[in-house]
């Protein structure tokens, strides 16, 4: 009769056990140092928060609206990308009224099949404007609805998405915040200007440096 060596093969599953620990102790340490976690919020250098609506892009017809469907978060420099400006505004608000003609004329600027900016051949530029409400929707002279959205929109020429959050649900994760507020958000989702951070630059001047080295 043949003996196994049973210490043999205790010994060699043991040492295959200390192989398989160091190797996930190194892979884990590796990912440790050369992972950068980004943290989620709405200043400049975060990972942008989740926004997620019902938008229209025609002033008729709604569709859903999930930020997150404009960025990659493993885009670099150099690769296609898409930019996002997103305004956060009120119909009845009359800073974001006085601003509408120039966010038209920044919008022919920037988006569409012909823009007059000089914008890198694999970068697209999208405009979306998010409508909250700072009033209660019974308050006197204030009116709301997707109606009030479709013709605000139409009232400047404003060919880009308008998102309903005239609930204001956005407030969990963006905060509460006066109208307009301006952010540019890059191709992989971070923050490249907030204006509640009080900025001497203006979003369009941001726009330039960052999109266009300028």
């Amino acid at each position: 009769m043949i003996r196994r060596n049973t210490s043999n093969e205790g010994s060699a599953r043991s040492d295959g056990m200390m192989i398989v620990a160091v190797l996930f102790i190194a892979a884990f340490t590796f990912i440790a140092w050369t992972t950068n976690p980004v943290y989620t919020g709405i200043g400049v250098g975060d990972r942008v928060e989740e926004l997620k609506g019902q938008m229209t892009a025609d002033g008729v017809t709604w569709t859903d609206f999930d930020l997150s469907d404009n960025y990659d978060e493993m885009w670099s420099e150099g690769e296609p990308g898409t930019w996002t400006m997103l305004e956060f505004m009120d119909t009845n608000c009359s800073a974001c009224i006085n601003a509408a003609p120039k966010i038209t004329d920044y919008a022919r600027m920037w988006t569409g099949d012909n823009p007059t900016k000089p914008i890198p051949e694999n970068i697209t530029v999208e405009f979306v404007a998010v409508s909250i409400s700072l009033w209660d929707e019974d308050t006197a002279g204030k009116d709301y609805g997707r109606d009030e959205i479709s013709s605000f929109k139409d009232e400047y020429n404003h060919d880009f998405a308008y998102v309903d959050m005239q609930d204001n649900s956005h407030q969990e994760k963006w905060g509460n915040f006066g109208t307009p507020t301006y952010f540019l958000i890059a191709p992989n989702g971070i923050i490249k200007f907030a204006s509640p951070e009080g900025n001497s630059d203006s979003v369009w001047e941001v726009m330039d440096r960052e999109i266009l080295g300028a």
